[in-house]
C-alpha cells in the first residue's frame, strides 16, 4: 500500500513538472467585464489572477496594466500591446488594480480594452471589446457584454489558421469589406459552417 501510494505521489509530481513545463500562466487567465442594472456611465473589468494565487497557479507578484481606447483608436491599442510602462499614449483610462471601474459620462457602444498581467515572467496581453447595448441596460448586467479580439497580420494568416472558408467580411458598422480594400481594424469574418469571429486585422487584404 504504501508502494502504491509513493508510485502514485511520484507519478503526480512528473506529471506536475510536465504541465508546469508546457503551460503559462496566460493559459489559466480569464478576463470579465460586468456591469449593473441601470447604470448608463461604467462598468467593472477584473481577471481571475485571485483564484489563481490561492490556487497555488501562479506567484503573487503580479502588476497589472488597463488600459481603454475609443474604437476608433485600435491602431493605438496594437501599438501598445506589449509597452508594460504604468501609463499610456492616447488611452482615454487606465489602471494598475487588479480590478477598476471604467467611467464615462456615456458609454460607447464599443469601448476597445487592453489589459496586460505581468506574472512569473510572462506578459500576458489581452485584446478585447466591451459592448453597451442600452436597450439592455436594466438587465442585470447592465446591457455589458465582452468579446475578445484575436490579432492578425493578413487575410491570408487567417484563413491558414482554420479550416473554414471565410464567404464574407464585415466592419464594426455592419458595412460589407471588399477584399481588396486595405483597413487596418476589427474585422467581422463570417464563415460557411455559420459561424462568425471578430478579429484585428492590419493590412488588410
Amino acid at each position: 500500500m504504501k508502494k502504491l501510494l509513493l508510485t502514485i505521489i511520484l507519478v503526480f509530481g512528473i506529471a506536475q513538472i510536465f504541465l508546469a513545463q508546457l503551460e503559462t500562466p496566460c493559459e489559466y487567465l480569464q478576463i470579465t467585464a460586468t456591469g449593473t442594472a441601470g447604470n448608463t456611465n461604467s462598468f467593472q473589468v477584473g481577471s481571475n489572477v485571485d483564484s489563481l494565487v490561492t490556487a497555488g497557479l501562479i506567484s503573487s507578484d503580479i502588476q497589472h496594466r488597463w488600459r481603454a481606447y475609443y474604437y476608433w483608436n485600435a491602431q493605438d491599442l496594437v501599438n501598445q500591446i506589449f509597452d508594460t510602462s504604468s501609463t499610456c499614449n492616447n488611452c482615454i483610462w487606465s489602471s494598475t488594480l487588479s480590478q477598476d471601474t471604467y467611467s464615462s459620462s456615456v458609454l460607447d457602444t464599443l469601448t476597445l480594452m487592453l489589459n496586460m498581467t505581468i506574472v512569473d515572467g510572462w506578459t500576458c496581453s489581452t485584446m478585447f471589446g466591451v459592448i453597451y447595448d442600452p436597450s439592455s441596460n436594466n438587465n442585470s448586467d447592465g446591457g455589458i457584454s465582452i468579446s475578445m479580439i484575436d490579432q492578425s497580420t493578413s487575410l491570408n494568416e487567417v484563413k491558414d489558421k482554420s479550416n473554414k472558408n471565410i464567404i464574407a467580411v464585415y466592419n464594426m458598422l455592419g458595412k460589407k469589406v471588399e477584399p481588396k480594400a486595405k483597413i487596418n481594424g476589427i474585422l467581422i469574418f463570417i464563415y460557411d459552417d455559420g459561424s462568425s469571429t471578430k478579429k484585428w486585422v492590419s493590412n488588410f487584404p
